[in-house]
């Protein structure tokens, strides 16, 4: 019962449940967690800010917002590609003079929305936006294949089937494994929140965009392309079903720190 009523605070009026994936849902989920990490002083900012917003009512709807105008506005084309970062096969680490380059990747939008938010002098139409950008920017590098290999985009280029539906291995991870659980996203994100243990906020008290790279590289190196014959089953999906619930509570978790923060330094 207790879930319930919680989730039930914070739907918009024309909430209808779906199964999760991460290029809405998910999303949702890493922000509505996020939203219950962070303090109550860093609720109200957010909230000052999200109601000057004329379309979005809720914060977690309005995490969607960097996808909405992704190519279909003309002055956030330099931010079309702040939502991921490509390394090579065989990294060892981020570096970021070869794997953003003269791309405007996911860790400088991360970079800039904070400096702008974080700026008492940004006028509040542009807090909003750096709020909006950080917010899905968060939520996208923690998904792994949003860290993953330029040969193949991010795993757009590897072909497989999803549960016998021909798919990508970038879909997969997106919205394939998770839609699997035939949770909707809200109760989804009701038990992810509940899951979280004071030892967990701790270990993943880290807010450098660089290390949440790497950690959704290495998962990409060691085991996200262990599948065979093109199949994403139910072998990869029982090994990988609790690294995706891991960084969906990371993201959430490190996006309230990183606001908690941020808010703090602005009083």
């Amino acid at each position: 019962m207790l879930l319930a009523l919680i989730s039930l605070l914070f739907l918009p009026a024309d909430f209808s449940p779906t199964t999760p994936r991460w290029g809405w849902d998910a999303h949702k989920m890493v922000c509505t967690i996020a939203w219950w990490e962070m303090g109550n002083e860093t609720k109200a900012a957010v909230s000052d800010l999200i109601d000057t917003d004329m379309g979005y009512e809720r914060f977690m709807e309005s995490c969607l917002w960097a996808d909405d105008v992704r190519g279909k506005i003309k002055k956030y084309d330099r931010w079309s590609t702040a939502h991921y970062v490509n390394l090579p096969r065989g990294a060892a680490q981020f570096e970021l003079d070869r794997d953003c380059g003269d791309t405007f990747c996911v860790v400088e939008g991360i970079i800039e929305s904070r400096a702008t938010l974080s700026d008492p002098r940004t006028p509040s139409a542009g807090r909003l936006e750096a709020l909006k950008f950080l917010s899905h920017f968060v939520g996208d590098i923690h998904q792994p294949m949003h860290a993953g290999y330029g040969d193949d985009r991010g795993g757009n280029d590897t072909k497989v089937d999803v549960f016998g539906s021909p798919s990508n291995l970038h879909a997969a991870w997106d919205y394939g494994i998770l839609e699997r659980t035939n949770l909707t996203w809200v109760d989804y994100a009701s038990r992810l929140f509940f899951e979280i243990t004071d030892e967990d906020r701790a270990n993943w008290d880290v807010l450098d965009p660089a290390t949440w790279t790497e950690e959704s590289f290495a998962i990409i190196s060691k085991t996200a392309y262990n599948f065979q014959d093109g199949q994403i089953g139910e072998a990869y999906y029982t090994k990988h079903i609790h690294i995706l619930e891991t960084r969906i509570k990371q993201a959430g978790v490190r996006l309230a720190n990183d606001l908690d923060r941020i808010f703090a330094e602005l009083k």
